[in-house]
């Protein structure tokens, strides 16, 4: 089969894709720490608030780039991808595509941009960023951009979890669901590269993605 280089990804995209990267690298670091301060710091070392800064900082960040990426996904002037997420459309596919990514199956349906995997993955970790976002925010004790008091407008977030002790479990386990999520991510991206030799991991870096030729 006869491909081409084609460019999928503008710098708008890969900028907003490493911006979330770093903002999730660093997120779950300081959240570590937060949850289990591994580093020793003496009284003076206000390493622990650094931490926290640090982990505010990369919250603020995710969510500035996932309403840019779903703002894009409408109104790009390069590609409005949004009619490419097709879950509901593509759903019947789904068993192949598991098939391909588990070694069942030799090849799969190709797409324009994403599998109905991809459409499902991308909309599963959204919805768990903003639970994460929700339960950060009912367990933060300052004041939201140096006026809203966080945990009193999120409070409602607590009493839906069935406490703060439960909110808690449900920040630091759906952390461990991000985690997962971006070593499959990879391991997708890797295999798309090593067997179909599409440039899938290099893409994100260049934009320009080996595909299909068009007849």
């Amino acid at each position: 089969m006869e491909k081409e280089l084609k460019y999928e990804w503008n710098w708008a995209y890969r900028l907003d894709h490493w911006v979330r990267v770093i903002a999730v690298a660093v997120l779950v670091f300081t959240g570590f720490y937060i949850h289990w301060p591994f580093m020793g710091g003496g009284p003076d070392s206000f390493l622990m608030a650094w931490m926290r800064f640090f982990h505010f900082v990369a919250s603020y960040a995710i969510v500035l780039g996932l309403v840019v990426r779903v703002y894009m996904a409408f109104n790009s002037a390069f590609d409005r991808d949004w009619k490419d997420f097709g879950i509901l459309k593509n759903l019947k596919d789904l068993p192949g595509i598991l098939g391909y990514y588990l070694f069942i199956k030799g090849s799969h349906k190709e797409y324009r941009k994403y599998n109905p995997l991809q459409a499902l993955a991308y909309l599963f970790i959204a919805l768990l960023i903003v639970l994460q976002i929700l339960t950060g925010l009912s367990l933060y004790t300052g004041k939201l951009f140096g006026f809203i008091n966080a945990q009193e407008s999120f409070r409602w977030v607590n009493t839906l979890l069935g406490g703060e002790s439960y909110t808690r479990i449900w920040h630091f386990l759906s952390m461990w669901v991000v985690i997962i999520f971006v070593g499959v991510h990879v391991y997708m991206g890797l295999l798309q590269t090593v067997v179909n030799k599409d440039k899938t991991i290099t893409s994100i870096f260049t934009g320009y993605k080996l595909k299909k030729k068009s007849s």
